[in-house]
């Protein structure tokens, strides 16, 4: 017994004993293979230690030494992580399938991502263009028939001379060679963009020419320019021969044929604040955002004559206002 007792008090079997229960990487672990070890001596610690307590096991006067929970499974993984990494190589064939596979997932993800947004954008729009176009417009702002003269509800624009007589007329004007002037007649007092209107302009076409260009327009400005008569923002109808073409802020929209064979045609431009809808005797040329912003709206007929010699013979019968 007092064998065992020097034994058990002995500091190095004590410190030898707590590594062992400790197991590998703890600091008792450390500190036993710190003394086990000789100045510059390149030793196997695991094996030290084993050998150590092998050693210490075939004493007849102590007390056995038994390893500490998790022993086993702190000494492997210690082990599995001192070995030399070994690097695996990647076959091709695999990396180039990883690789597709990422690409065409995030094709699909920016699919999906561009045409969500944008399907429930168009959704809105039309359902906003449809609630234009079946808004109730009842009260009648003006009411013009140009039959011998321009009422005082309108004003005249631009260089090219108008004339009422059986219908606004353009008049007679020397253009020059490769420019086109423009004359018309506003509304001296502008609609409210907070409210919808209704702008209707009926037209009487005995001849049509490239050479004379009959126009109804919406302008967010009450300055035209003295030789055209145009504003820098404008929603536009045109008839530029047999093409009938809507124009917003400067940019020609896709053109519709002019119906064969017709005397008449009347113009309706239906608008509110944002958005904006062109019909041709009934037929939806153009619809979307009318590019007006937040100004008053300025309503107004225009011609536009070429230096040609077929200017043909276009007039304006009647325009009609109409809002809310």
């Amino acid at each position: 017994m007092a064998q065992q007792a020097d034994i058990e008090k002995d500091p190095f079997l004590i410190l030898l004993t707590d590594a062992l229960r400790a197991g590998p990487g703890s600091p008792e672990w450390r500190d036993a293979v710190s003394h086990l070890k000789t100045a510059g001596e390149n030793v196997d610690e695991y094996r030290l230690l084993i050998e150590a307590r092998d050693s210490l096991e075939s004493g007849k006067d102590y007390r056995s030494v038994r390893a500490g929970a998790g022993f086993t499974r702190k000494l492997m993984t210690n082990i599995e992580q001192e070995q030399p990494e070994t690097r695996r190589a990647l076959p091709v064939t695999a990396l180039i399938g990883t690789i597709a596979g990422l690409v065409i997932l995030g094709v699909i993800a920016l699919v999906g991502y561009e045409l969500y947004p944008r399907a429930q954008t168009v959704s809105a729009s039309n359902k906003a263009i449809d609630d234009l176009a079946s808004t109730y417009l009842p009260t009648q702002f003006l009411s013009t028939s140009f039959d011998t003269a321009i009422p005082s509800s309108w004003r005249t624009i631009g260089s090219l001379p108008v004339e009422a007589a059986d219908g606004l007329h353009a008049g007679v004007a020397t253009v020059p060679d490769d420019k086109y002037l423009g004359g018309g007649i506003v509304i001296a007092d502008p609609m409210s963009a907070d409210q919808p209107v209704s702008f209707q302009v009926t037209l009487n076409i005995k001849s049509i020419s490239e050479d004379l260009i009959p126009q109804a327009f919406v302008s967010n400005s009450p300055d035209f320019s003295p030789d055209r008569a145009i504003s820098a923002q404008e929603l536009v109808w045109e008839l530029k021969g047999k093409e009938q073409q809507v124009v917003i802020g400067g940019r020609v929209q896709p053109q519709s044929p002019l119906p064969a064979h017709t005397p008449t045609l009347t113009i309706r431009i239906i608008l509110n604040k944002d958005l904006a809808i062109v019909e041709s005797d009934g037929h939806r040329l153009w619809a979307g955002p009318n590019g007006l912003d937040d100004q008053p709206r300025y309503l107004g007929i225009r011609f536009i004559r070429t230096a040609g010699k077929a200017a043909g013979n276009i007039s304006i019968q009647s325009a009609r206002v109409q809002k809310s």
